[in-house]
């Protein structure tokens, strides 16, 4: 293998990760190599964006989040919307997003979604912008008062130094070229400005346990592989200095990874809601063990400092 990392140029290593697309297409198996010096993981092969588009179905968020049966008045939907609302306030109340005595100002995400973490921000008072290539969701967004713009870094329209907080709330594993990506939200951070990076942790005991079947991986969408150990590379790399970091947990990850294990894929119906019961009777050991041994993702505080 001649790939190297884009992290810290050392040579990537084959690891034993050969998973299929189990959310949409069922393509595969994709791989990923490892660096060894920075914990860092490369899907093999890289994509283009445009490769990359049929992997995200027009039904792809629909398809994961049902949005359409937020409504609906049976219980387990009821109890899954009320579980996801929760896990989202607890998440966007603690770091990194607490950000406590942090002067409210301009805050851009990237890869915004729908807008859940915007909206935290705007009740806050901060001044909410985001980036999303996806239509749908930047009309949502919008719905919350976010001014948002439909495409990427590569294509914004914002003047370098615009923003006090920029923000990539489980997104730069989904960009083809991290760094750059970086590169190009650093020129936009006012002085003093933070930069938070939210990915899954690549070196989790989680991942370590599911192997290939870990939700988390999502092959090919995540074409890049975070560790705590390779953010602080990133720090280093982009002259930004290191705030904070640490892994954190997310609940509902391992019922995911549970239903990958037992039905190979992503399978709305009887066989996910199994899935969510396991999930819940195992959630006192994860929560143990990512206590012990570190969370299912983790993230960096970063600001420039000039």
């Amino acid at each position: 293998m001649n790939a190297s990392c884009p992290i810290c140029g050392q040579a990537l290593h084959p690891t034993q990760v050969h998973a299929l697309d189990r959310l949409v297409t069922g393509d595969g198996p994709f791989t990923v190599a490892e660096c060894r010096d920075c914990s860092f993981g490369l899907t093999i092969p890289q994509m283009s964006h445009e490769q990359l588009a049929r992997y995200y179905s027009s039904d792809y968020y629909e398809g994961f989040y049902e949005h359409s049966k937020v409504g609906i008045s049976n219980l387990p939907y009821r109890a899954r919307a009320w579980v996801r609302r929760r896990g989202a306030d607890r998440r966007y109340r603690r770091a990194p997003y607490d950000l406590a005595g942090v002067t409210p100002g301009k805050v851009l995400d990237v890869g915004c979604g729908s807008g859940d973490l915007l909206a935290h921000f705007r009740d806050r008072g901060w001044e909410t912008y985001g980036i999303d290539p996806g239509a749908a969701s930047v009309a949502a967004a919008r719905r919350r008062g976010a001014q948002v713009h439909e495409g990427t870094l590569e294509d914004q329209p914002w003047e370098p130094g615009s923003f006090h907080l920029i923000t990539f709330q489980h997104s730069l594993e989904h960009i083809v070229g991290p760094v750059d990506a970086l590169l190009r939200a650093r020129a936009l951070l006012a002085p003093g400005g933070l930069l938070i990076v939210d990915v899954p942790n690549w070196r989790c005991w989680q991942r370590l346990l599911f192997r290939n079947r870990w939700f988390h991986l999502d092959l090919p969408r995540h074409q890049q592989h975070f560790s705590p150990r390779s953010l602080q590379r990133l720090a280093s790399k982009l002259g930004l200095q290191v705030r904070r970091t640490d892994t954190t947990s997310t609940a509902i990850s391992t019922s995911y990874s549970v239903h990958y294990v037992l039905a190979g894929r992503w399978t709305p119906g009887w066989e996910l809601w199994l899935s969510y019961a396991l999930g819940v009777l195992l959630l006192p050991l994860a929560l143990l063990g990512d206590r012990i041994a570190g969370g299912d993702c983790c993230f960096i505080v970063m600001e420039l400092v000039e």
